[in-house]
This record gives structure tokens, C-alpha cells and sequence, in this order.
């Protein structure tokens, strides 16, 4: 199998939200849970053997699952629409065609959060996103469990190329000597794996391969009125600091 990457380093904006500070309190958490199970959510490849849209890929498996739990159903997401959400957003010149020079995530992040995009044929788009302390299992734990997962960008090292478990290696394992990788994390874990989706099937990480290699992990919000007053997410904390950035 062809596995094509294409995320850039992270590019940092210190007025991106802590999501720790838009908790009012850290609920339980379990120590092994799976959300997906029965649910039947396809994983499709979405190009990413043939361009390197894992930014896009990663947004749309997180767009399926947000439209499972809100409308009931299972958007038919087509390759087409990523490639040209793909495209859009990375031309930089009037004569781009069809670049494939990868994405930046926090760019990424604010078209889905302004501009939107369009999947299965109607447009979507995100209400806030905020980043995530990588080293705080509890947090990262929580942002799973509360929003359905999470988004975040790896530095692959080589030593993950053949890997059926991603895990740290003693050798050929310098962060960012493959490439960089966007990868949506579904609401499963155990107290020694993290799961993520990407080319088109589910791929097992190490807590501690997370930790090393991820150069940045984001919360995301897709609608606040899904929040009941009691929620743990304050939602006009969170509000006022998009307010601010608006």
C-alpha cells in the first residue's frame, strides 16, 4: 500500500485556546474505552495513496463521525470533494492547478472553523477548536471522550514506516525523518493504545510514540448548542475568547 503524508510542521498562534481552560471540571474518564464499536464508520483511503491530503483526510473522518452522532447517518464523503478542499487551500499562486505541497493544520483549522467545506454534497464547518497539552493523558483522555475524538499532527520518524504497532524504536527513529502526518483519533483507547484512522484503516499507537511524536493535538467543537448547561465544556468561556479573535 502506497501511504502518502503531507502535513507541514506546526505552525504555533499563541492566541489558540488552551482546551484545559475551557473546562469547568475534569469528569471521570475510563481507562479503556470504545465508542466506534457497532457502528459500522467507514474508513475510506480518501486519496491519501495518491496525494498527500491527510489534512483533509484526517478533517473528513472527523466530519463522519461528527454527522453520525448529529444527523444519524453516514455522509458519503467522495474523493473528489477532499481534492478540491485539498487544492483550495493550498494554492498560493494564480497558476496552481492541483498543488500537492501538503497543509499547515492551524491554517487548516481556521478555514474549517471560517470558511467551511463541503462534504457529501453540503457545506460544514466547525465552531472552535482548542490545543492540547500532548504530555496530560487526562486531558487528551477527556477531549476524546467529551468531542469524539481529537486531531492531531505527527513527525514521523522512518522506524514507523513497517510498523503494525507504532511504538518507539532504538534506531532509524529521529521525529520528522519520514514525514509529517494529520490523523483523526477516534474515541478508543486502552491504558496502553491510542488508535487513530488513517489510510483507510485503523492504525494502534504507544501513549509514549503519541507523546514523542505528535507536535501538535487539537480539541474539537463542531456545534456548542450540543452542550447542556451542566456540561464540563464552559461554553462562554469559550465564547468570549472566540469573540476576541473574531
Amino acid at each position: 500500500m502506497i501511504k502518502k503524508l503531507g502535513k507541514k510542521p506546526a505552525k504555533i498562534d499563541r492566541r489558540t485556546i488552551p482546551f484545559k481552560r475551557c473546562l469547568k471540571i475534569l469528569p471521570p474518564i475510563p481507562e479503556v474505552f470504545d465508542l466506534e464499536a457497532g457502528k459500522n464508520i467507514p474508513s475510506p483511503m480518501f486519496a491519501n495513496d495518491k496525494y498527500g491530503d491527510c489534512v483533509i483526510a484526517g478533517r473528513a473522518h472527523h466530519t463522519l463521525r461528527f454527522e453520525h452522532i448529529e444527523q444519524k447517518k453516514i455522509l458519503n464523503i467522495t474523493d473528489d470533494e477532499i481534492l478540491n478542499q485539498y487544492w483550495k487551500e493550498g494554492k498560493r499562486f494564480c497558476f496552481d492547478k492541483k498543488p500537492d505541497r501538503g497543509l499547515v493544520m492551524l491554517d487548516s483549522l481556521k478555514w474549517w472553523r471560517n470558511k467551511g467545506w463541503t462534504a457529501d454534497g453540503q457545506w460544514y464547518n466547525i465552531w472552535a477548536f482548542a490545543k492540547l497539552n500532548k504530555f496530560d493523558r487526562y486531558e487528551v483522555r477527556a477531549a476524546i471522550y467529551l468531542l469524539n475524538g481529537i486531531y492531531i499532527g505527527l513527525m514521523l520518524p522512518n522506524s514507523a514506516r513497517n510498523q503494525d504497532i507504532w511504538s518507539i524504536v532504538s534506531s532509524d527513529n529521529i521525529p520528522g525523518s519520514w514525514g509529517g502526518h494529520c490523523v483523526y483519533i477516534p474515541p478508543i483507547w486502552t491504558s496502553h493504545l491510542l488508535t487513530c484512522i488513517t489510510w483507510g484503516d485503523e492504525k494502534s499507537m504507544t501513549w509514549d510514540f503519541f507523546k514523542t511524536y505528535c507536535d501538535e493535538a487539537y480539541a474539537i467543537v463542531d456545534n456548542k448548542n450540543h452542550f447542556l448547561p451542566d456540561s464540563p465544556i464552559d461554553v462562554e468561556l469559550l465564547q468570549s475568547y472566540l469573540d476576541e479573535l473574531d
